[in-house]
Order: structure tokens, then sequence, then C-alpha cells
């Protein structure tokens, strides 16, 4: 929507914090730039209990600190390009770890989505204005938050004193702060449901293991990210993260991550590029959390044999054309089945084949959905038509049912199965309506030849 045909006016309210003033805009309430933690380089978040004064929620806040800041752009540009009017990002390592509300303008005790962008675990935020929208969710009773947490060597950052994983730790902090201040909002504290996408949803399968995050949250959306990835490297070992940081510190001449507290952003960064750029392991695994003992306790099947995984209903999604076709296939049908053998809480798979309009022939890409589930097509350049707002609404109407009941579903559209151990059907979206369909195994393992596609663009 033209935020210059929107109108808007301030709105004030009472948090556990303090007073805090956001907008009421588009139909709901928008508080923005939130900050719901504040950390040191390489230590833990410590949440935000109290403000000065009252608190502006007025305008995005400062992503956290990536390498398009540094070095002016990212490997490729595709993802950038999809919108149709470029927006424009302030970085900041000391006040990135801040959250978006869009809440409706009058409700008490409504589901919560907690939602975690992706990335790579190296770049990207919640202050994308074209792709994550909170309306659609708001006009279906929902409340939406969207969080920012610490990326690349500022996540990561490993010695004998620091065990990385400040990414996982950040989103422990969002979740706590949502829980203790989402009823001034109006939205119900026991009633949150995680989504993430790609390294999002990752994050999301990881929160399900973390001990830190038991009783935060009581359902899953995964999108492009959902069952075990150990095979593929996530999460990582701590071998990966004590060998990229031994050769950072051996390059500044120092013993300890400690010594670098101060140094320069930049230099940090580049120095930690510089390093997991040395071998190809590292390069793809430097930048995942790691299997610490403590925030992940274990790898997925050690912690499965002990009940350590919390057990709530997810949905998983994936794209045709999306990077790993095949293994999302595969591993949430692993999960789905998982969850069936041992009485757990159903799983959900839902399969995007709509080839987005326009372009070069990149068809259901790594990440189109966002903008169907988001219903932000208007902010996208591709020429969309009925069938992709239809989709986009039947896509919002599912998920909001989810986030209220636990269950994907909404009046008048097709019953959402859930996956087994003796059914592998998935919801497709792609069509003239929803309907459950057997994704073809055989030309997503031929497509992506049992190997990841690169990112589009790339």
């Amino acid at each position: 929507m033209n935020e210059q045909n929107n109108p808007c006016r301030y709105i004030q309210l009472p948090t556990p914090c303090g007073e805090i003033r956001g907008l009421q805009q588009d139909g709901c309430l928008l508080f923005a730039g939130v900050t719901y933690a504040r950390a040191q380089r390489w230590e833990d978040p410590q949440v935000v209990r109290a403000w000065v004064g009252v608190y502006d929620a007025t305008q995005q806040g400062p992503a956290c600190c990536q390498h398009v800041q540094f070095h002016g752009r990212q490997p490729s540009d595709f993802y950038y390009n999809e919108n149709a009017e470029k927006p424009t990002y302030r970085y900041s390592e000391q006040d990135g770890l801040n959250l978006n509300i869009w809440t409706p303008e009058e409700g008490e005790n409504l589901p919560v989505a907690v939602f975690i962008h992706g990335g790579s675990f190296v770049g990207g935020c919640n202050a994308s204005p074209n792709i994550f929208r909170g309306a659609d969710y708001c006009r279906r009773g929902v409340v939406l938050v969207s969080i920012n947490y610490r990326l690349n060597a500022f996540a990561t950052g490993y010695d004998a004193t620091h065990k990385g994983n400040y990414a996982l730790k950040d989103q422990v902090a969002a979740l706590t702060w949502v829980r203790e201040n989402i009823a001034a909002f109006g939205g119900d504290p026991e009633r949150v449901t995680l989504m993430g996408e790609s390294a999002g949803a990752l994050s999301v399968q990881l929160l399900l293991y973390c001990p830190y995050a038991k009783g935060l949250f009581r359902g899953a959306v995964m999108m492009s990210g959902g069952g075990d990835f150990g095979q593929l490297g996530t999460p990582a070992r701590p071998a990966i993260a004590q060998a990229v940081w031994r050769m950072v510190m051996d390059r500044f001449g120092v013993q300890s991550l400690d010594e670098l507290k101060h140094a320069p952003a930049q230099e940090v960064y580049d120095a930690w590029l510089a390093a997991g750029a040395t071998e190809s392991n590292l390069a793809n695994n430097c930048a995942k959390p790691i299997v610490d003992g403590d925030w992940i306790p274990d790898h997925f099947a050690p912690l499965a044999m002990r009940g350590a995984v919390a057990d709530v209903p997810c949905v998983i999604g994936m794209s045709s054309d999306d990077m790993w076709p095949f293994y999302l296939y595969s591993f949430a049908v692993e999960w789905g089945a998982y969850h069936a053998r041992a009485g757990r809480a159903p799983v959900y798979g839902y399969y995007l084949d709509r080839a987005l309009p326009g372009g070069d022939g990149e068809g259901a890409y790594h990440g189109c959905d966002l903008w169907y589930a988001f219903g932000t097509l208007d902010r996208n350049w591709r020429p969309f038509e009925e069938l992709d707002r239809r989709i986009s609404q039947d896509m919002i109407d599912y998920l909001a049912g989810f986030i209220k009941t636990g269950r994907p579903q909404a009046e008048g559209l097709a019953q959402w199965e859930p996956l087994t151990d003796a059914s592998t059907r998935f919801l497709r979206f792609g069509g003239q309506k929803p309907a459950m369909c057997q994704p073809p195994a055989d030309k997503l393992a031929a497509s992506s030849r049992n190997s990841l596609r690169p990112f589009p663009g790339m």
C-alpha cells in the first residue's frame, strides 16, 4: 500500500517498560524499532525492562552489522532488486537488537506470531517495509512481531570464554521481552507462535531444542528450513568456530576476544570473512549456530531420544524452485513421520509451485513465499495477477488459523491434512484453489541433483 495515501496518526500506550509512542496506520497500530535487549560485543543480551520517558517507536530501527554496511553491496542484488521501491537501511552494532509490533487497534489476549528473518545468518533484518507487513494478520485478529538478531562475526565469537550462539541468545531475549510486554499491545503471552524463513526457519528449528526457549512459544512455522538439517551442517560443530576465530585472533596478534572488544567493526568482520574463506567447509558453516552443550545441547537424534525437543504443532513450507527442494521435502517428511510415530503434535507441509510472473524464469524461488505470506505483492515490481493475490490471501488465512488454534484451517478452504509416517501429502499453493497434493519427489531430486542450488542471481 502506498504510504502517501495512507495517513497515520500517533498513538501512545503504557507498557511494563514505560510509555511508548507508535503509529495508527493501515487499520492497525505499528510500534517500530523497539529495543528489546542491549549487548556489548560478544556478550549475552540483557533484556530491556525499563526506559526513560516516552519511547519513540514511530520509525524502523537499525539493522545489525552485516556485509552491505561495510562494503556497499551484497554478493547478489537479486532480493534487493525484487522491491518495487528500493529501501534504505541503517546499521548499528549497539542498537540493532530491536523489534517491530503490528497489533489490531482494539484487542485483548490475541494470539501472537514472532517472525525471525532469514539471510544465511550473515545478513537481513526485520526492517524491510516491502516484505514484512502485519496489517493482514491484524485484520485476522493476530499480533505480529518481527525481530533482529546479531549476525556473522558478531554472532559467532568463540574462544576459551566465549562460545558463540549470540543469534540464538538474542532470539530468546526477544521472546522473553515479548512474553513480559506483549499483553500491553493486546497480545496473549501464552499464545505465541514462532515463524521464520530460511536461516530464520533454521533458528526456529534450533529453538525447539534450546532449553532456554522452553515455554516461550506454542507452535512453529518454518519456511524453507524445517526439519533436521544436521546432515547439511546445522547446527555446526564447535571446531568450525574455533578454527575460524583462532585465525582471526592470530591476524590481530591477540589471545582472546576480549582484546578485540573495541577493534573497529569492519576490521573484525573482514578478518572473520577472510578466515572463513580459507576453505569451503569453514565458509559454508562459520556463521551457523553451533552445538555448545548448553544453548544447543546436542544434535537432533540424541535430543529426540531424550525427549528434549519441544512438542508443538509445526508448519513446514517449501517452494518448487527452492535452493534445496529435495532436502526440504525430505526433511519435512521425516519431521512429520517423527512427530506421528512419537504421538506428538501434528506437522503440516506446504508446497508453493506458482512460478512468479516476470523475470528470467526463476520460478518459485527461495524466499518468494514471503511476498505471499505477508500480503506484500504490491511492493514487488512483478506483474502479479489475481491468482497471486488469491494465493496470498489463502496462505495468510491458513497461517492465521494456525497461529490462533495450532491447526492451519480457514473457512471455505480445503482441509489441510498433517504429514504422518504413512502420508507425505502437502498443501499446494499454486492452482486456483489450495489442495492437498503429492510433491514430485523425483523431479525435485533431479532438479537439485541432491545438492544445494545457488541463491537466485548467483
